[in-house]
């Protein structure tokens, strides 16, 4: 199942949609000014768009490799 992410920015709501081949239940919780993922095929996300609940958001950034900072060289004076 491919997501798309959005700022949600209408009411308090939440949804159940069947999605994919397989009609997988996908269960969201709405909540105005935050960000929600939703199929962009979908029925439902194409009628939030109509209404300008939804804002589309850049994707996510995978989380960068943790790298340990390089030893600071503790000079004496």
């Amino acid at each position: 199942m491919n997501l798309t992410r959005y700022l949600y920015k209408g009411p308090q709501s939440a949804a159940s949609l069947r999605v994919g081949e397989q009609r997988e239940l996908l269960e969201v919780q709405l909540s105005p000014g935050k960000p929600v993922k939703l199929p962009a095929d979908h029925e439902y996300t194409q009628v939030l768009l109509e209404l300008q609940h939804l804002e589309p958001l850049a994707p996510e950034a995978k989380a960068a490799a943790k790298v340990s900072p390089a030893p600071h060289k503790v000079e004496k004076e």
